[in-house]
């Protein structure tokens, strides 16, 4: 936890997290584990979440003001959305 954005203050971490792994695991396939390795604010003003699945594929998840998950940007090794959520989403 970045505690130079005072993120805690501003937003409920544990339901921010709770949300990003319900959405990783939901919405992409064989996702075994998540981990979550940062929650801050950033360049722009929003919620960022950054961590791995698997153990080793990166991901940032962009967080909307309700807590739930807006965008995601992942690395190249990261396991491939369920074709059930390639146009909608899956929660």
């Amino acid at each position: 936890m970045n505690s130079d954005n005072k993120i805690e203050d501003e937003i409920n971490v544990d339901k921010a997290k709770e949300n990003v792994e319900s959405y990783l695991f939901n919405n992409f396939e064989d996702v075994k584990s998540v981990e979550i390795k940062d929650i801050y604010i950033d360049p722009m003003g929003g919620i960022a979440v950054d961590g791995t699945v698997n153990g080793h594929a990166k991901y940032t998840a962009g967080i909307e003001s309700d807590l739930r998950v807006s965008n995601m940007a992942v690395g190249d090794d990261f396991p491939n959305r369920k074709e059930e959520c390639k146009e909608r989403r899956c929660d």
